[in-house]
């Protein structure tokens, strides 16, 4: 017989809540999201008719200013509601995400920004309205989240190659076919100034001069499978560097993840581990869950946090 505690428990994939009280859903609408400000609300008034025919309570919040979206959603999870539910997109879900992970609380997403990473990673290619559908179930799971220095992320937090690429964007579309993706990353690698850069996962430490720099929870990143590996609730998260390849090399690597057929190999490295240290941090540009956002610390620490957040998923396939 094994001794007692040499295993450690796992974490459930999904978990049954039917608590017996009765359910308050919290709202909270960003309308400034995505390109259509009236989605977002027309989403969270359907998704309140159709509880309160099931007999729960529903409270919608909504504003276009940040500051005040952030005061409402950290009200809400202060009331310890069953579920804090967030309409709008990466940078919404990161903000709440670090609101109600605090409270132990239960997350609800509901796809309205431009990109929808998180939501895409967790559930697939879902229409909004498909995802209100999740909300009625009464299963969950956990997935991790991390701090980096002082900022919560849920998703990515990168440099380098990706906040180039989204600086070339701006607010055009993103591109449809592999070939637009390739000169679209070509061009960006390009422009990408490079430095040497001490990385260090868990125990291994290592240089390089990255064009491109990752930290992955979830495996998406503008829509691309940039982190295939990850699990979301593993413990773990997954960096990918390179060691300044070519713009050529960065231009084949964007347009294979395109087609979902890139292979990581000794040309661009994807390595997994619980705590990430980088420097320097200072004077390079980031995107953390869609964000850009500044480190005042050129040292950048990265871990994984021990309290998961909860957030809802599908009825397993038996049920």
């Amino acid at each position: 017989m094994p001794a007692r505690g040499r295993y450690k428990k796992q974490r459930p994939r999904s978990t049954y809540s039917g608590a017996r009280k009765k359910k308050i859903f919290q709202l909270i609408v960003n309308t400034a999201a995505g390109n259509d400000d009236k989605e977002a609300r027309r989403l969270a008034e359907r998704f309140k008719r159709r509880a309160m025919k099931r007999g729960q309570d529903c409270y919608i919040s909504q504003s276009t200013e940040w500051s005040q979206l952030c005061q409402m959603t950290t009200q809400a999870a202060q009331r310890r509601p069953y579920a804090v539910v967030v309409f709008g997109g990466d940078g919404t879900v990161r903000m709440a995400a670090e609101r109600v992970v605090k409270s132990r609380g239960l997350l609800g997403i509901i796809p309205c920004g431009r990109h929808n990473n998180i939501f895409t990673s967790l559930y697939g290619q879902l229409e909004a309205e498909e995802a209100l559908d999740i909300l009625h179930s009464q299963y969950q799971t956990r997935i991790d989240v991390a701090l980096a220095n002082d900022q919560v992320f849920v998703g990515y937090l990168a440099c380098g190659l990706v906040p180039a690429m989204i600086e070339r964007l701006g607010d055009k579309h993103l591109p449809k076919m592999a070939m637009g993706w390739s000169k679209l990353a070509g061009h960006a690698a390009a422009e990408t100034v490079t430095r040497v850069t001490s990385l260090k996962v868990d125990s291994y430490q290592f240089d390089a001069e990255p064009i491109i720099l990752n930290i992955h929870l979830l495996p998406r990143l503008l829509t691309l499978p940039f982190a295939p590996a990850a699990i979301p609730d593993d413990g773990r998260m997954i960096l990918i560097y390179d060691n300044g390849n070519k713009s050529d090399v960065l231009a084949h690597y964007v347009r294979d993840l395109k087609k979902d057929k890139y292979q990581y190999h000794d040309s661009i490295q994807l390595v997994r581990g619980r705590r990430i240290s980088i420097r320097p941090a200072l004077g390079r540009k980031w995107i953390i869950d869609g964000d850009p956002v500044e480190f005042e610390r050129d040292e950048l620490s990265i871990e994984v946090l021990h309290q998961a957040l909860r957030i809802f998923t599908y009825a397993p396939d038996d049920q």
